[in-house]
């Protein structure tokens, strides 16, 4: 992948993926595999692009990938910063020292950023209470299959109408049962994308679109289309 040519217009996203490492506070150097995967930070950046979400949320902040791009996207919108981005995630202090923050930090992106230091399973209900509605939602935190259902439960309700939900690492096992509920008992609320014009290779690939047939694609997103409360006598799909 051509770095410059895709994330041109973030500077740090470009050297954080070059360098394939990111630095924490003292200095800790951590690899990349806790990252989104470039391919998947492009897609989400033309899904970004093609609906010009005002208001975003991720679940992960991790070492910074994904924020980078989001609040670079915010900030080439030609918006006046305002903490556009929410992202949620306990252990960017202890566990990953900062390197996300500071990332953000030498991006020059702080003002977009509205950073939350706590359990998705806390955060995401105390956002739903305060009425906060968002356009564009990345859900890239725990795996356990627990966590993921809270958070698909609460994503759903956080949701603006017409809002796009993506969800990484769909190939998870825990994920992924999480997304056949979606698919199976929450499809009046939430229906699948083809995310295949929005990838490098234009999903033409054989093996992209055997996985998607299959449930196995690596980042999958979903669009708001209805309500998200079912009715009390609503069937339910086994799943």
């Amino acid at each position: 992948m051509n770095y410059e040519q895709e994330f041109g217009f973030c500077p740090e996203l470009v050297q954080l993926y070059k360098a394939g490492f990111a630095e924490g506070a003292s200095g800790e150097r951590f690899d990349l595999g806790g990252c989104s995967t470039a391919n998947n930070l492009a897609a989400l950046r033309r899904l970004f692009e093609h609906h010009q979400p005002k208001q975003t949320l991720e679940i992960g902040l991790c070492l910074g990938g994904s924020c980078l791009l989001f609040t670079a996207l915010h900030q080439r919108s030609a918006v006046r910063p305002s903490r556009q981005h929410t992202a949620i995630d306990p252990f960017q202090i202890s566990m990953w020292k900062r390197a996300g923050l500071l990332a953000i930090q030498r991006g020059g992106l702080d003002g977009y950023l509205n950073f939350r230091e706590s359990l998705s399973s806390l955060e995401l209900p105390q956002l739903a209470q305060d009425g906060q509605k968002f356009d564009f939602i990345y859900v890239d935190g725990s795996h356990l299959f627990e966590d993921v259902f809270i958070d698909s439960y609460y994503v759903v309700r956080l949701l603006r109408d017409g809002g796009i939900v993506a969800f990484d690492d769909c190939s998870d096992p825990n994920v992924a049962k999480v997304l056949r509920f979606i698919t199976r008992n929450l499809n009046a609320a939430l229906k699948e994308m083809d995310l295949g014009p929005y990838r490098l290779d234009g999903g033409k690939p054989l093996r992209y679109r055997a996985a998607t047939l299959l449930g196995k694609a690596q980042l999958r997103a979903f669009q708001k289309t209805g309500p998200a409360e079912r009715s009390w006598d609503a069937p339910f799909t086994k799943f």
